[in-house]
């Protein structure tokens, strides 16, 4: 399940960020983070578009991943994040990818594509550097991260890692989202 005790919204000028500190359970992220030693890691220079290092946790028989994609596409999840949000993530199809960042990688500030409306950062390794909102930056810490409703205003971006990172990014999408395979 996933449990979202304490989360705040976080000093961004422009629009309306939330971090927290845990939501799920430190077994699953320890299960993921040992499942993931039989991918590379992927060197990210501007953009995350490199099919190449793109990991989706629904392509995979492992049952971690089998375990958060569960978790993050449930109804019970998707309606506590409309519920802080204000926006109604329902119906919406779930975009689930492992993320392990060399040392090295950093993207351009961007907004995200219109179909997703939502998007949710969990670390799986912490790092002193990490994304960048407006001119508010992160760090990363084990089972913590951010979220935020996609209006289209939600400026972020990537310094260079100083070491590797390993993350999961979640999206909710709408129907206008044209790669199924992607999701669960």
């Amino acid at each position: 399940m996933i449990t979202l005790m304490n989360y705040k919204k976080m000093n961004t000028p422009t629009f309306d960020c939330y971090t927290f500190d845990s939501i799920v359970e430190d077994s699953v992220l320890k299960s993921a983070v040992a499942s993931s030693v039989i991918f590379k890691w992927g060197l990210i220079e501007g953009k995350r578009t490199d099919k190449n290092y793109r990991i989706w946790m629904n392509n995979y028989e492992i049952q971690s991943f089998k375990n958060i994609c569960f978790k993050f596409d449930s109804y019970d999840t998707k309606q506590m994040f409309s519920d802080i949000t204000g926006v109604d993530y329902t119906n919406c199809r779930t975009r689930i990818e492992l993320c392990k960042d060399e040392a090295g990688s950093w993207l351009h500030n961007h907004y995200d594509d219109k179909a997703k409306l939502f998007t949710l950062q969990l670390y799986l390794s912490d790092s002193l550097v990490s994304t960048k909102f407006d001119s508010t930056q992160s760090k990363a810490k084990i089972g913590s991260g951010w979220f935020f409703s996609n209006t289209g205003k939600e400026l972020h971006g990537l310094p260079e890692l100083p070491q590797r990172r390993i993350s999961i990014i979640v999206n909710y999408v709408d129907d206008t989202w044209r790669d199924g395979s992607v999701l669960v």
